[in-house]
């Protein structure tokens, strides 16, 4: 036995021994000539073709002299003996083409001299489709290339429109669901696109997937698209689905299927106010509840979390006041699937009304430490907006907010007429006085009444009864008379003295100052109002019979302006219509003979009758060199003119200006107007003719 393992131990080293020689060979021979890589230049791609067609897949090589190009069809590289069919002689060389025995439609074109083994297929059919792969087989000396696999693929159209799957209808909300469509058998497959209401759904990818099959029955591929619902609610309600088939490879029109959803939804609610806002007190307020939800939903109101099962109607009417300021109103909302609420606030305007008001008599105790003794007003108002408070002292503001502090006043110069103002948006500011009052002497204010002309008031103010109340024009005391009326009437903390006066008796000028004053007495002492002066330039008298003097002298203006403007308008007229019937030349130059203008004259109509009687015409020439007047009579039977000029006038034209000879006869003498004035103008001499 130990033999018998030493002997295989020795054949096994032995064998080891010529393995590792011959490797170590190999290996030096490799590293000593090194192989090459052969390479495909231009390798085929795939092609879609339709039935009939001959197609041809491109393989361009560089490879070694002994080396082999074989064709591969669905990875089986041997399609058996080829045999030449033909050569064909172009300028790239020869090109031999080689049937396969097998496979009498693959042809093999092989140009040696450009590496080309192209093969081509006539008469495409469903048969011949599968994945074709040109290869270089190696050698000693060159590795083996592949090109890419490569697809035939036979087209096929779609006969069929799509197909729509829908899940049980109706859908319900919070439940997740799916859209499958998928489309007709074609090659190669079809393109889907899934809309919603006209808009494309399936861009979402995470909501959508494409899944690729094999229709066995035709072999032909189908595309699905399956487009997932997570939660279906109102806007998939009555929403229409769409699915379009597209095919690239044809010019078939798009087919396309729809469908229409329903869903059961949670109801959906809000509340409209019929009103223009804002909404206003002691007024009615209108409400709208708007649901929408299927199956349809019952409606409930609801106010302050109260149920109010009587009110079942859409559209309710509530009387605003102010108790139902800031309440809440609402509805519910009820259906199968589930159950909506829905509320909004009342906020209602009302105006401001006092919680605390201040005083309106503050007396002040600057001697009294007592702790009992106010030193803060308060103002609080009720409203809505919240209204602004600001305290205010001639016209001033002193302070803001609903506290005005006493211990600010410390002297007796401050007392006086205080005033508070509660500003709320949208209605009208309250605006009231109060008296601050420093215990001791009446505090006194005199004014003329804003309501009753002829009427002073004084207003006396104290915390101590007033003894007395006193009136002083100019220093002197005034009593009741026919001209003047005094009455006093008292309250708690003031009184109010009148004074009713004839002004014209009282102030006998306008130019003397009168000065009226009002006098309080109390147990503390006497005061006095500051002085209250008067002028007759205030009496409304003077002022009303100011008014009516200058209204009176306006008249009278206007009225003599237009009987001017109508008298002048009436001459014009008048002059008008005498001139209408014939226009006297008004220039003319020296070439205009004296015959041309007497005959223009004597054409004129006169419209003064007195004139038409004349028997005489004259003529008068007035000239800068000379003056030559001349008459005629009817009477005579014949004038004759002399010369009108003995000298001639050279113009700057080379005229001659030269009077002319006109004899009148006594049948033709024309009656002319009392007086005609022409004047000949122009770069000669001026001539004046008047006419007679």
């Amino acid at each position: 036995m130990t033999s018998i393992y030493q002997q295989q131990l020795s054949l096994f080293m032995i064998v080891y021994i010529k393995l590792a020689l011959t490797i170590k060979n190999a290996n030096a021979f490799e590293y000593a000539h090194p192989k090459i890589n052969q390479n495909i230049l231009i390798e085929p791609h795939s092609i879609y073709a339709y039935p009939g067609e001959t197609v041809q897949f491109p393989c361009i090589v560089s490879k070694q002299f002994d080396a082999t190009v074989t064709w591969c069809w669905n990875d089986f590289c041997t399609l058996g003996k080829a045999q030449l069919l033909r050569h064909e002689a172009t300028h790239d060389g020869l090109i031999s083409i080689y049937q396969y025995a097998a496979y009498p439609k693959f042809r093999l074109s092989i140009n040696e001299r450009l590496n080309h083994y192209n093969l081509s297929i006539t008469d495409v059919s469903d048969k011949d489709e599968g994945i074709f792969q040109c290869q270089i087989q190696r050698t000693m000396r060159a590795h083996e290339a592949r090109s890419e696999r490569v697809h035939l693929t036979i087209v096929a159209p779609p006969m069929d429109r799509p197909k729509l799957l829908l899940p049980i209808m109706p859908l319900k909300q919070g439940q997740s669901t799916n859209i499958t469509c998928v489309s007709s058998p074609s090659k190669p497959a079809s393109e889907l696109i899934l809309y919603k209401n006209e808009e494309i759904i399936n861009s979402e990818l995470s909501s959508a997937t494409y899944v690729y099959e094999l229709d066995k029955d035709t072999n032909k591929n189908v595309t699905k698209l399956i487009y997932t619902i997570d939660d279906p609610d109102s806007s998939w309600h009555n929403a229409v689905v769409k699915c379009k088939q597209i095919y690239e490879f044809a010019n078939n029109p798009q087919l396309y299927v729809i469908a229409k959803l329903n869903v059961y939804y949670k109801p959906r609610a809000r509340i409209e106010s019929q009103n223009r806002s804002p909404l206003n007190v002691n007024s009615t307020a209108t409400f709208r509840c708007i649901v929408h939800g299927n199956p349809e939903p019952q409606l409930k109101w609801f106010a302050n979390s109260m149920d109010l099962a009587s009110l079942t109607s859409p559209t309710i009417n509530i009387p605003l006041s102010k108790h139902v300021h800031n309440h809440s109103i609402g509805c519910t909302a009820i259906n199968s699937v589930g159950m909506t609420n829905t509320s909004i606030r009342l906020l209602i305007r009302y105006p401001p009304t006092f919680i605390v008001r201040p005083p309106k008599f503050v007396v002040v105790d600057l001697n009294s430490k007592s702790s009992l003794k106010p030193t803060i007003l308060r103002c609080i108002v009720d409203s809505y907006p919240r209204s602004k408070i600001t305290w205010h002292r001639y016209g001033e503001i002193i302070a803001k907010g609903l506290s005005f502090n006493l211990e600010n006043i410390t002297k007796r110069e401050q007392q006086g007429i205080y005033s508070y103002r509660i500003e709320t948006e949208g209605f009208e500011t309250i605006k009231n006085d109060f008296i601050i009052y420093m215990k001791g002497k009446p505090l006194i204010y005199i004014q003329e009444s804003k309501q009753y002309s002829r009427l002073f008031e004084c207003q006396v103010y104290s915390s101590s009864p007033i003894l007395r109340i006193t009136w002083r024009l100019n220093d002197q005391p005034i009593e009741s008379s026919d001209q003047l009326s005094i009455s006093t009437t008292c309250g708690d903390y003031s009184c109010i003295s009148k004074l009713v006066y004839n002004y014209p008796r009282i102030i006998p000028s306008s130019k003397t100052l009168n000065r009226l004053s009002c006098i309080g007495e109390n147990e503390f002492g006497i005061d006095q109002s500051r002085l209250y002066q008067m002028n007759t330039s205030d009496d409304p008298t003077m002022i009303l019979l100011s008014i009516i003097l200058s209204t009176f002298i306006l008249i009278i203006f206007f009225s003599a302006v237009a009987v001017y403007c109508c008298c002048r308008v009436r001459r014009i007229r008048k002059r008008h219509k005498c001139l209408n019937n014939k226009k006297l030349p008004v220039v003319y130059d020296e070439h205009y003979s004296i015959n041309e203008l007497i005959k223009e004259v004597g054409s004129l109509r006169t419209c003064n009758t007195s004139m038409n009687n004349t028997d005489k015409l004259s003529l008068q020439m007035d000239s800068t060199d000379h003056l030559l007047t001349t008459s005629f009579n009817n009477h005579n039977t014949k004038t004759v003119l002399d010369n009108l000029s003995n000298e001639s006038s050279t113009n700057s034209s080379g005229f001659h200006s030269k009077s002319t000879t006109t004899i009148f006869n006594n049948e033709y003498s024309p009656r002319l107007p009392e007086t005609v004035d022409l004047k000949f103008s122009g770069i000669y001499p001026l001539y004046t003719y008047h006419i007679k």
